[in-house]
């Protein structure tokens, strides 16, 4: 790379966040991005919370719960 190319790369990384600069300083800015990115990642979290176990470890928690335990839902097993 020579020294103008790396002037090149500093002038645009400069021009880039003074244009994030600029653009945060507005609340409307904020709003619309949280509101656009709660709509994309809304399916994925979606899908990882409503994801049903598989029948074997359902049969262990139900097993677990009816005996009085408690469910230990990170390491998938009966914690009494």
């Amino acid at each position: 790379m020579t020294w103008q190319e790396g002037v090149g790369v500093v002038l645009v990384c400069i021009g880039l966040l003074a244009g994030v600069y600029v653009a945060a300083q507005r609340p409307s800015f904020w709003i619309g991005f949280i509101g656009r990115a709660f709509t994309a990642l809304q399916p994925m979290v979606w899908a990882y919370l409503s994801k049903r176990m598989p029948p074997e470890k359902e049969k262990e928690w139900r097993d677990c719960i009816r005996r009085g335990g408690e469910w230990d839902h990170i390491r998938k097993r009966c914690k009494r």
